[in-house]
């Protein structure tokens, strides 16, 4: 009986792929538990964190409220997410991203999802490129990151209260 051999090249290959793709999506339920958040792992970026996509689904029927999708065509033109989280008081989801494709490495878009409206913020917007990605998140839904000031653009740090953030955009 022949046996039949699997090239080396083949096997790497193989393993490679299989751990590039092995990324899982995560699941955040909020702390009042009526929400989940899932943060998905988009296959396509071949470096950093990849690229992601959110999704806030009501823990009760598991109704899809908002979602968006960070990729991008040729996967290196997206973001990936970098860390994740709700607010103490279950008003804001809040994650911080970086490029798929590395560009702008200094800088870490952070959004936010308001649970009033399931309407997207992105927190630079209001105080200017977030440079950390690593952000706080203190009861009852404040922020504190850092990053360059909106006007000057010197660095600078960040405590903000989301909900205020929040009224301000809605009433514009």
């Amino acid at each position: 009986m022949m046996k039949k051999t699997i090239p080396i090249t083949t096997l790497l290959v193989v393993l490679f792929l299989s751990l590039a793709y092995s990324a899982e999506q995560k699941e955040y339920l909020s702390p009042d538990g009526k929400y989940y958040a899932y943060i998905i792992p988009l296959p396509k970026a071949p470096t950093g964190s990849g690229e992601s996509e959110v999704v806030i689904k009501s823990k009760d029927n598991g109704q899809i409220l908002c979602s968006k999708n960070y990729g991008s065509e040729d996967g290196e033109h997206g973001y990936g997410i970098e860390k994740a989280a709700w607010t103490p008081n279950s008003m804001f989801f809040v994650y911080s991203m970086s490029s798929s494709g590395g560009h702008q490495a200094w800088h870490s878009p952070t959004d936010f999802i308001a649970i009033s409206d399931f309407k997207i913020h992105r927190l630079d917007d209001y105080v200017g490129p977030i440079t950390n990605p690593k952000f706080i998140l203190v009861a009852p839904d404040i922020i504190k990151t850092s990053g360059r000031d909106k006007t000057i653009l010197d660095e600078a740090n960040f405590e903000v209260k989301l909900n205020e953030l929040a009224k301000h955009k809605m009433n514009e």
